[in-house]
């Protein structure tokens, strides 16, 4: 078995916010969608859960898009960087006791 690249190992399981993927999607057509983009969370869309990503910006376009993807349309998800998820941060939320 080949040794795994730095930074690609069991901490990917779970999409983590400000993490850079490819998401490929179904659309209305033949084609298929693809969206190049930085995670910025899970959204709801209707009765589903979505992703929102953060598209990547032209250099003098406007201000960057958040496109909504609702999972059921996604196909394939590929990593191209992984921003490992803030341990402490998501303790402190814990011990805040928030319910929500």
């Amino acid at each position: 078995m080949a040794a795994a690249k730095p930074g690609f190992g069991e901490e990917i399981i779970t999409l983590t916010k400000g993490s850079h993927y490819r998401v490929v999607s179904r659309g209305s057509g033949p084609e298929p969608i693809v969206t190049v983009g930085v995670f910025r969370g899970y959204t709801q869309f209707g009765n589903d859960s979505a992703l929102s990503m953060e598209l990547e910006s032209e250099k003098d376009g406007p201000s960057p898009m958040v496109r909504i993807l609702p999972c059921l349309t996604v196909l394939a998800i590929d990593v191209l960087s992984f921003k490992p998820e803030d341990k402490e941060k998501e303790k402190k939320k814990e011990a805040d006791g928030y319910i929500g």
